[in-house]
């Protein structure tokens, strides 16, 4: 967690109006779930942003859509909320951010489905930058990642092997955030771990005791209202729905 300072002067908006519009973007699909039946989740981040006037709040979501498949169906999923926005709260097309792609070896995913990696294949890109894909089983079961169809290595078993090296190349860069929201609205609080709502069960964020936190921190500008009693729950093996319809 990162807390950038306090500031308690009088605010132009409210507690409720933050909770609201993440609950209307949670009615209206808009809203992050962590267990969405079309998304291998891979990893998120929670960042707020805020002054007396202005407060925006963003979700990533790294994961990988087996509809789109292959580098196409890999992305980080930027879920942006707020009162000073160019676009509708939420998320739109131009929210998604690709992030890998093939190296000079080849198609790196099989060209029936794109969901595994192809043996024969050893790099790939993140961000143009050449990584190596390793076919070690061992190197799997070590992170924690039981393969479903070994020898077979999906798309998201891999990615949620190696994201322990590049966790950072799979979130969005300053430049990035700051093309979406206002340049000069200073960050406040930056989350890797948090106890997100249950969207399927019918829990919306102004019920989930981080999001009425963080809506406090917002308004008031002291982080230290962020006092979470709650285990994160954000990991991606505390959603083993994700992807499965």
């Amino acid at each position: 967690m990162r807390l950038f300072g306090l500031n308690n002067n009088k605010c132009e908006y409210s507690e409720s109006e933050i909770l609201n519009q993440l609950d209307n973007c949670a009615k209206d699909f808009t809203f992050p779930m962590l267990d969405n039946g079309y998304v291998y989740l891979i990893d998120s981040r929670l960042s707020a942003y805020r002054d007396n006037t202005r407060w925006v709040l963003i979700i990533e979501i790294i994961g990988f859509n087996y509809r789109m498949g292959g580098h196409n169906g890999i992305n980080n999923c930027l879920y942006i909320f707020g009162n000073c926005l160019q676009c509708n709260p939420g998320t739109d097309n131009k929210n998604f951010i690709n992030i890998t792609s093939n190296s000079k070896e080849g198609n790196t995913f099989d060209e029936e489905f794109e969901e595994f990696i192809k043996p024969s294949i050893n790099s790939m890109l993140i961000r143009n930058k050449e990584i190596k894909i390793t076919h070690d089983l061992e190197f799997y079961k070590a992170r924690g990642i039981d393969l479903e169809e070994p020898p077979k290595i999906f798309i998201w078993e891999f990615l949620r092997a190696i994201n322990l090296d590049y966790k950072n190349d799979f979130f969005a860069t300053e430049l990035e955030i700051r093309q979406r929201i206002p340049d000069n609205i200073p960050m406040i609080i930056r989350l890797n771990e948090w106890y997100h709502n249950d969207l399927a069960n019918g829990e919306n964020p102004s019920d989930n005791n981080t999001f009425k936190m963080i809506a406090k921190v917002i308004y008031s500008g002291n982080t230290n209202y962020y006092k979470p009693k709650i285990s994160p729950n954000n990991h991606w093996k505390n959603w083993p729905d994700g992807g499965m319809l």
